[in-house]
């Protein structure tokens, strides 16, 4: 019979065996995941990229003109108040 020094060489032989073939098999899975999840980050990037120039587009196109518009009532507003006020403080003066 073979003596316990074979079985234990044997023992090392086959889980070294199943080592490598566990890590050359877990070294793929990795390798493949790191391709799928660099082609997804690229994808966000450009999506970004998009609407980053959509959030551009829409600042200068519309938020700006709405800004100087408000602006402009704004202006207007203050401008027709500070007259009220002071045609009511000389009514009230000459009261």
């Amino acid at each position: 019979m073979y003596e316990i020094a074979w079985w234990r060489d044997l023992v090392i032989v086959i889980l070294g065996l199943i080592a490598t073939i566990a890590l050359i098999f877990i070294s793929i899975i990795v390798f493949l995941f790191y391709k799928r999840t660099l082609s997804l980050l690229e994808s966000a990037d450009s999506v970004v990229g998009k609407v980053s120039e959509i959030i551009d587009y829409a600042d200068k196109e519309v938020i700006k003109p709405v800004l100087q518009f408000g602006t402009m009532v704004q202006g207007i507003v203050q401008g027709f108040s500070y007259f009220s006020n002071m045609f009511k403080k000389k009514e009230e003066s000459n009261d």
